[in-house]
């Protein structure tokens, strides 16, 4: 235990203002470690450090000091703004700045330099090999022409002969068939070799992975899409087969109705922003066309752009120039915001923007854009009435940016540790997946580049009543803040040991009694409504030279929100009927959670055996 930061600073008598100097852009920047304090007396205090559990003894003003320099900046900055935040301080900018070299030379502020070679000191690691480009396709012929005339494209260009699988979730006979016709003209047309798999090739996996893994056979049709809802969105079904046919190796991720090219956003930079709270950029567009002519289309192969980042530890990013993190990026960040950017950290997953159509089914987050893209979207009331129904955007982020979970769905993963299922149906699986995944390996990250790929959906979507109806979460976002606000911390270092803990937690919320469970559904609608009152509430209040339809589109939002907060019906989540009683959202809550606790307890077992199989189970369909 280290008693060498023991500094006095004794108070002065009269009081000078501090010289107010630009910052030196060549000067080293310093932030102090995260800690924890635990006094040892009227004056002194234990120090330890979060980072690597050091302790050091110290006063309660060096303590002060070390409050008030958390945030990278420069030494000049830091004296000063001890020196005005400290009554009596003012005439000592001496001993200030000795007590500040005592904290550096202790490791108790650490520079911008040596907190990016602490990052870049990352243990080599060689990504696995890629599996397969999964398509997942539904009733959307059209769609997957576009598609895979873009990828036929690709494949002429980068001659880079992958291997492409399509899972087709098609209701129709019809769409069913087409859809292996298209398949066939790619084959022709590509040479790649290609994987089918439709309902029949399903129903043989599954009946294959029920001999294998028979403690899964009975949710098993639920979990790969043996059993039918024609009445829910069923995307996540396609997803487990995509990462169970690909356990033990890299995958990329279509839906039919993206398409490439991928396109850089324009003043696009190179780089990795550091700061957590970095917001993707939206633009709007007249028509999808102009939208789909957007950007400028990036020159290299845009499967190994992502290949380059996934599955490697971030280190050995940001050590490269790709996604190097400049030094003044760090200015104004405390160290406590950069936990998640450790150099060991792997990434598991890469995400990119879209251009075209939107990928939300609700607008409700137009109306909390920053100031200058608010401006855009509400220049005038025609592109306005446009905007609201998000045909045709670009969203998406500028520089590369690191995060510990993501709200789409990503493009590439790293599969050869256990990633976790998702709910077979609902919207919002995306989100669950990527909020599992963070419970289930803490420390790694996924990437989000700065790129988009196509999307075009069959048709123009109203999203604007669902935007001004009062915000219903779907249970897959049910789940996901409750994995994300209410799980206490997990121990246990096993991922599959980490997923059956939901699952059991996802039971004792089942496993309430019928008040309990409808208190739970109450109390959570309620915080969200409360939540996205608040924050538009203060939008309205700070933009307030907004054209008057915003205006009030605003408060018919918060007006529909506050009418759902106090009234007195059943607490029903996004998928269920309108027409559903309380007694019902409270079976159906039950039935929900017992059913995805089901899918999370059996899927260790089933990626270990498909992870042992690896192409083998692929080649077998």
């Amino acid at each position: 235990m280290s008693t060498e930061l023991n500094y006095q600073i004794d108070y002065g008598s009269f009081a000078a203002t501090p010289q107010r100097t630009r910052p030196d852009p060549d000067a080293p920047l310093y932030a102090s470690e995260d800690g924890v304090v635990a006094s040892l007396s009227n004056n002194e205090c234990i120090f330890q450090v979060k980072r690597n559990g050091d302790t050091h003894v110290m006063t309660f003003q060096v303590l002060q000091a070390l409050d008030q320099s958390r945030e990278f900046r420069t030494l000049d900055e830091h004296v000063a703004r001890v020196m005005a935040a400290v009554p009596g301080l003012q005439a000592q900018r001496e001993g200030v700045a000795r007590v500040f070299e005592g904290l550096i030379a202790r490791g108790l502020m650490l520079s911008d330099r040596g907190f990016l070679d602490r990052l870049a000191r990352a243990g080599s690691r060689e990504p696995a090999p890629m599996r397969a480009v999964f398509i997942r396709a539904c009733d959307r012929p059209a769609q997957l022409e576009h598609l895979l005339g873009s990828l036929a494209e690709y494949e002429r260009r980068f001659r880079a002969n992958r291997h492409y699988v399509l899972l087709d979730d098609s209701a129709t006979r019809e769409a069913a068939n087409r859809h292996r016709d298209l398949l066939r003209e790619f084959a022709r047309s590509s040479g790649c070799k290609l994987t089918y798999i439709g309902s029949s090739e399903r129903e043989r996996l599954i009946t294959r992975l029920a001999r294998a893994v028979p403690k899964a056979a009975t949710i098993l049709p639920h979990l790969l899409g043996g059993t039918s809802d024609g009445a829910r969105f069923g995307g996540g079904r396609g997803w487990n087969l995509a990462l169970l046919l690909s356990a033990g190796a890299r995958l990329t991720l279509f839906d039919d109705d993206h398409r490439l090219p991928l396109r850089r956003a324009e003043r696009a930079s190179t780089g990795l922003d550091p700061n957590p709270s970095s917001r993707a950029s939206t633009q709007f567009y007249r028509n999808i066309e102009n939208a789909l002519g957007a950007g400028e289309e990036i020159d290299v192969d845009p499967f190994e752009l992502h290949l380059a980042a996934v599955g490697r530890p971030l280190g050995a990013l940001t050590g490269g120039t790709e996604y190097a993190i400049e030094r003044n990026a760090l200015r104004g960040l405390p160290l406590s915001r950069l936990d998640h950017l450790d150099g060991d950290a792997p990434i598991l997953a890469t995400h990119h923007g879209s251009y075209g159509s939107s990928r939300s089914e609700s607008g409700t987050w137009l109306y909390q854009l920053p100031p200058a893209e608010r401006a855009e979207f509400v220049r005038d009331r025609d592109s306005y009435l446009r905007n609201v129904e998000l045909g045709s955007i670009w969203y998406g982020y500028r520089q590369a940016r690191a995060a510990i979970a993501a709200t789409f769905t990503p493009f590439a993963l790293d599969n050869t540790v256990m990633l976790p299922c998702t709910n077979p149906f609902g919207r919002g699986e995306d989100a669950l997946f990527s909020q599992v995944v963070r419970l289930c390996h803490p420390n790694a990250l996924t990437l989000e580049l700065p790129v988009a790929i196509g999307h075009v959906q069959e048709g123009q979507r109203s999203r604007s009543a669902r935007t001004l109806a009062a915000h219903t979460p779907r249970f897959n976002y049910f789940v996901t803040d409750f994995v994300q606000r209410q799980l206490s911390e997990f121990y246990a270092e096993a991922p599959a040991q980490r997923l059956r803990l939901l699952a059991a937690h996802l039971r004792d919320v089942g496993a309430a009694s019928e008040r309990g469970r409808l208190h739970q559904l109450r109390e959570y609608l309620a915080y969200v409504r409360a939540d996205l009152i608040e924050r538009l509430q203060q939008q309205y209040d700070g933009a307030q030279d907004a054209p008057v339809y915003w205006q009030a589109d605003v408060r018919s939002i918060i007006e529909a929100n506050g009418r759902a907060l106090i009234a007195k019906g059943a607490p029903r989540l996004g998928d269920w009927n309108e027409s559903v009683d309380a007694a019902a959202c409270a079976t159906l809550l039950r039935e929900e959670t017992s059913l995805l606790a089901d899918a999370y307890e059996a899927w260790p077992d089933l990626w270990e055996h498909a992870s042992e199989q690896g192409e083998r189970l692929l080649g077998a369909i």
